[in-house]
């Protein structure tokens, strides 16, 4: 097709377009157009937009549509520096409005495109691809007395004509609006994607065969440990230092080794400063009296973080596999996850921050979105739907069912039809997925050994910035997330030591307490983290525990796919013969029956 859409406004201009970049691609892949440029207010959706055309074949022009001295033009990146320009001048409109000066000083590898002759001239002196942009043949023939330089474009906002309407109650969302204001808005009728003239088309394709961008993996990015030291060796004394106090300076031939084996492998993988900074937000941690959790996930089996403080778990007692958390073979970062007291975790991740600097250590973005339940709040509210009536809707609908196939369930049909919703339930069909606003990842943190905002959009939140893009996104660039998990299990264990007279440490409670096993074999674990629901209390119940490897064991078994084994595991625990494909196997298989 002789079109290319320059403007293209997705669902991450929030509560503003039905486009939603799945979507847009798979459309503009299916009617032959093999060139998009998104051009939001803000860079949220730019890798997944990336990511989406990459995969389809289509080529990605990143566009970023901003505000100059109160006017609105359009940028265009034309390669990874016109990238970087678009995030500094994103980072700079998050405490004041952009002014002509900002753009100069960050105009190299980006393309103008003006709305009007207005302010044509200045524009060019400072970017000489610089260019107006038209939507009606009577502009058109206006512009072209000022220049030749002139292209067609129209803000798509919608994939189809018929969305047109639906645009109308994003905005009373937005608006906080009622019904009945809906006439009062005005949507250009020429907003959905097909809309186009042939007229200029070399002018498109000339902008798009200047903007030519790709996204790698950038080992820079990864967090440097602040301090004047070498890494490797640092590490490397930290741990023999650890091992020692570990073990009482009996070290055996086969920690020794396995420590060596880790160390190798982490230096031949570059990661010997990412364990020093957990290795230094931990003993913050420790120094200050902010409890910790002992160890979670595959970063258990890494004898180093035992080394280092950062696990309680020693993982050849338990027979942990490191390479489960870290192998040459892993194509993903490596990710420790830990667990802080939940009234101190913001105190560790300010200490961050202080260190490591404010543009370099970011919470991470998320986005909550008119899902089902959500959407018939927004819709009900703008028609008045009393809150019972909407309740009542909403649970009939599973959360993680869609409203199109919740239209299946015969209580929601009949429900709709009995109170009159046929209307609303239709709007809220065709809204539901967009995003709707932004909010703050739970626990993920990126840290940097650079200041990002030259690298990934950054979002004022607050009094401090957040990662313009999700986290599945990050890894990809080269940024590295950290999960600083606030659990309010570690709260009310910190409240409990802190009442007992006795000088109680939560690293020494032994292991071995029958009165603690007692607790567990008869399921009075409320409170206590993961053996709190109702299954899990019959299964301990029946599985009666009476040693901390019961306890794993426990854990690992109750989740989908496992759970299928807890019955033979209980039979053969209490005595039912074994029987071993192999006798070769017994070593590995004992201990779990």
């Amino acid at each position: 097709m002789k079109y290319i859409p320059l403007y293209v406004k997705t669902s991450y201009h929030l509560l503003s377009s039905m486009c939603d970049i799945k979507r847009l691609v798979l459309k503009c892949k299916n009617i032959g157009v093999d060139t998009i440029a998104i051009c939001d207010n803000n860079m949220y959706g730019v890798m997944e937009f990336y990511k989406e055309c990459r995969n389809n074949n289509i080529k990605p022009i990143i566009g970023l549509e901003v505000s100059v001295d109160n006017e609105v033009i359009l940028l265009y990146a034309k390669n990874y520096d016109g990238y970087q320009n678009l995030t500094k001048l994103t980072f700079i409109n998050q405490d004041k409005n952009l002014d002509f000066k900002d753009l100069k000083n960050n105009i190299n590898d980006l393309i103008i495109v003006l709305k009007s002759t207005h302010n044509y001239s200045k524009y060019k002196k400072i970017c000489i691809d610089t260019f107006i942009g038209y939507n009606n043949i009577p502009d058109r023939e206006e512009y072209l007395k000022v220049t030749k330089d002139i292209l067609f474009i129209n803000e798509v906002l919608c994939l189809e004509k018929e969305e047109i309407e639906s645009l109308k109650y994003l905005e009373l969302i937005k608006s906080n609006a009622k019904a009945d204001d809906i006439d009062s808005i005005n949507i250009d009728p020429n907003c959905y994607l097909e809309y186009y003239l042939e007229e200029d088309f070399n002018t498109l394709k000339k902008i798009s065969d200047m903007c030519n961008i790709d996204f790698s993996f950038n080992k820079q990015l990864l967090p440097k440990y602040s301090g004047e030291v070498e890494s490797k060796k640092f590490l490397f004394e930290l741990c023999k230092k650890g091992l020692n106090k570990r073990l009482d300076s009996k070290v055996t031939s086969d920690y020794k080794d396995r420590l060596i084996h880790e160390l190798n492998i982490i230096n031949k993988m570059g990661y010997e400063d990412y364990f020093l900074v957990v290795y230094d937000f931990v003993k913050y941690c420790r120094k200050n009296n902010i409890l910790i959790g002992s160890g979670r996930g595959s970063a258990a089996g890494s004898l180093v973080s035992y080394c280092l403080g950062i696990t309680e778990v020693d993982p050849i007692k338990y027979d942990l596999f490191f390479e489960r958390f870290l192998n040459p073979e892993r194509l993903n970062l490596p990710d420790i996850d830990i667990d802080f007291d939940s009234n101190d975790r913001f105190k560790v991740v300010q200490y961050v921050m202080l260190k490591y600097g404010i543009k370099s250590v970011l919470p991470i973005i998320t986005f909550s979105t008119l899902a089902g339940r959500q959407v018939i709040r927004d819709i009900g509210r703008i028609f008045d739907i009393d809150n019972r009536t909407l309740d009542i809707l909403s649970k009939y609908i599973g959360i993680n069912t869609s409203l199109k196939e919740a239209l299946k369930i015969d209580k929601v049909k009949e429900y709709i039809e009995r109170n009159n919703l046929k209307k609303i339930y239709n709007i809220c069909i065709k809204l539901e997925g967009l995003k709707r606003q932004i909010s703050v990842h739970a626990s993920g943190i990126i840290i940097s050994s650079l200041e990002l905002d030259s690298y990934i959009p950054l979002e004022k939140y607050d009094d401090y910035y957040i990662s313009g893009y999700s986290m599945e996104h990050l890894e990809d660039l080269g940024l590295l997330k950290f999960d600083f998990l606030g659990l309010k299990n570690l709260t009310l264990i910190k409240e409990v030591i802190e009442k007992i007279e006795d000088n109680i440490k939560y690293e020494t409670i032994p292991l071995d307490d029958d009165k603690t096993y007692e607790i567990f074999r008869n399921g009075n674990t409320e409170g206590i983290f993961q053996f709190e629901s109702i299954g899990m209390k019959n299964f301990l119940r029946k599985m009666k525990p009476n040693c901390f490897d019961d306890i794993v064991a426990s854990i690992a078994l109750f989740r989908p796919g496992p759970s299928d084994n807890i019955d033979l595991y209980i039979r053969r625990k209490n005595g039912e013969e074994v029987k071993y494909i192999d006798d070769s196997l017994k070593p590995i298989l004992k201990s779990t029956y």
